[in-house]
């Protein structure tokens, strides 16, 4: 094999291939792209295998003899990023591969091209605008499940088009989100893919704005331009989030702008710590937020911020996971937003075009311990 391309075009390629790829794989093949270079058609495919996804980029350029051969990823993109010059050749003989330019020439031995596994590329059945996938989906990537134990459906992100909306969702069991956006077209889409291949995928789409999506039987195809992202089909069975949201009936409403909610809870969680909580209290049109840590010696902290209250929240207030908080408020500090509690204290934060549920947590218990006195 042999084939010389523009340094600057091979490196984005490779960037690519190494966010498919990851730092997670099961043998030195899967941590290697695989080029396999035509002379008919002046074209080199490149393919990375990524934990549940695959990536192929086909690159046009000057096939000289065409073969296979495989290259360890970052490897190949650190030669890139150090090389000066812009033309860059691949070549192969029966034991080495070489990559040059001018001035520098790397050499490998030769990997077992038939160890690396077969990609088969299935036929999508129907193929859909998705220009706002990466805008949408990242809004709700924080609230799909990380434990390892959590249910395989919690751990996923769901993409519907309905009603001439494209929207993303997902629930971790204690808090939800769904973003949305108006659809390109109107066909209905209903599909299922795990948050970290999702992540995956717009980490290898950044920068690309023209996009297509496929649907085939088993796998979601993400076409760009030369660029095919496969992955499969999450199992069926994503929890019922229009059940949870249609099911919520507000007994408090407050109406505030979202920078104000988001400062305010910045402020008083200065170095906080995992499992701190937020007690959220109304009074004299103001919203009262009462910050406490997990630690065995609590950090404290007491802030407020305006309100336009529609129905006061009950006098003891409701308490919050503070993290879930942050995180939900970071993303609606650009609007205004409508708080609503109902009667257990379930949130819901919403916008135009969000919304997110949190599940309100156990209030802070006053550390109160009685010694015992000694019997006489």
């Amino acid at each position: 094999m042999r084939f010389t391309a523009n340094r600057s075009e091979l490196l984005p390629i490779l960037r690519r291939c190494c966010r498919t790829i990851g730092s997670r794989f099961e043998s030195r093949e899967l941590s290697c792209v695989l080029m396999e270079a035509d002379a008919k058609t002046n074209t080199v495919l490149f393919t990375a295998h990524g934990k549940g996804c695959v990536l192929q980029i086909r690159h046009g350029c000057c096939v000289e003899q065409e073969g296979k051969a495989l290259l360890f990823a970052a490897v190949f993109r650190q030669m890139l990023e150090l090389f000066a010059d812009e033309m860059t050749t691949v070549i192969t003989d029966d034991r080495r591969i070489a990559v040059r330019n001018a001035k520098s020439a790397y050499e490998f031995a030769l990997m077992d091209v038939s160890r690396y596994p077969k990609t088969e590329q299935p036929a999508p059945v129907q193929l859909l605008d998705c220009g706002k996938l990466g805008e949408i989906s990242t809004k709700v990537l924080f609230s799909a499940a990380r434990r390892e134990s959590a249910r395989p459906q919690l751990k996923c992100v769901r993409l519907q088009v309905h009603d001439g909306c494209f929207s993303a969702s997902s629930c971790d069991g204690y808090r939800l989100t769904v973003a949305s956006g108006t659809a390109a077209q109107d066909a209905p889409l209903d599909v299922l893919l795990e948050a970290e291949v999702m992540k995956t995928l717009l980490a290898v789409f950044r920068g690309i704005s023209h996009r297509k999506l496929g649907i085939s039987d088993s796998h979601v195809l993400f076409l760009g331009p030369g660029l095919v992202f496969t992955a499969p089909r999450a199992n069926p069975g994503a929890p019922d989030l229009d059940a949870l949201l249609g099911g919520f009936r507000a007994e408090s409403t407050l109406y505030m702008d979202g920078a104000a909610f988001n400062a305010a809870l910045r402020r008083i969680g200065a170095g906080h710590t995992a499992g701190a909580g937020v007690v959220l209290r109304t009074a004299n049109g103001m919203l009262r937020l009462s910050y406490f840590s997990a630690d065995r010696q609590p950090v404290t902290g007491e802030s407020e911020a305006a309100a336009e209250i529609g129905t006061p929240l009950p006098e003891e207030g409701f308490c919050y996971n503070y993290s879930y908080l942050r995180e939900a408020a970071a993303l609606v500090q650009d609007c205004p937003v409508t708080i609503c509690f109902d009667s257990r204290g379930t949130m819901q934060l919403c916008t135009e075009h969000e919304t997110h549920l949190l599940m309100p947590k156990r209030m802070p218990q006053e550390n109160t311990s009685v010694k015992k006195k000694k019997a006489a």
